[in-house]
């Protein structure tokens, strides 16, 4: 994998952009996963396989941090401590995502703020909370994260890479 060698993000993650990623996140994922069991209980379970098993099962184990230099050649990590997360990681990666990975990445973040919408409409503070904290990962990330990233074959990568 090729990396930009004009990465800002190289030197690490700052402690305030570490707070933020995680806040707005987790914060998604709480009021995404209240929204629903306070509507109907019964339709959390697709939720937390999608966002609770989805990302730390799925993306952050196989897909975006086994192929992240930040994590491995600059040790450090906007997710978790690195230690904990290469712990969690158990294998690197360097080949690109096949078609299949780009699909299942797609499908988690698509399906994560979009899937409780409907039970939401009925609270329109948990509703507005929910809006609020996605807006706030999903710009943060494409606008910020994404445009500074080394993860070269993540499909959010922003950043011009020249081979």
């Amino acid at each position: 994998m090729k990396y930009s060698i004009n990465c800002s993000l190289a030197e690490g993650f700052s402690l305030w952009e570490k707070i933020y990623a995680q806040v707005s996140f987790i914060g998604m994922g709480v009021i995404g996963t209240i929204g629903i069991i306070l509507t109907d209980w019964v339709w959390v379970t697709p939720y937390v396989l999608i966002y609770w098993y989805g990302i730390p099962g799925i993306v952050q184990r196989h897909l975006n941090c086994p192929r992240c230099p930040h994590l491995y050649e600059y040790g450090d990590c906007l997710q978790l401590h690195p230690v904990l997360t290469k712990w969690f990681i158990k294998k690197r990666k360097t080949n690109p995502f096949s078609i299949s990975e780009k699909l299942i990445f797609y499908s988690i973040f698509i399906l994560i703020p979009t899937y409780p919408i409907y039970w939401l409409l009925s609270n329109k503070i948990l509703l507005f909370a929910f809006l609020i904290t996605a807006a706030m990962w999903y710009l943060g990330q494409f606008i910020y994260f994404c445009k500074r990233c080394r993860l070269r074959d993540c499909p959010f990568n922003r950043m011009k890479i020249l081979d």
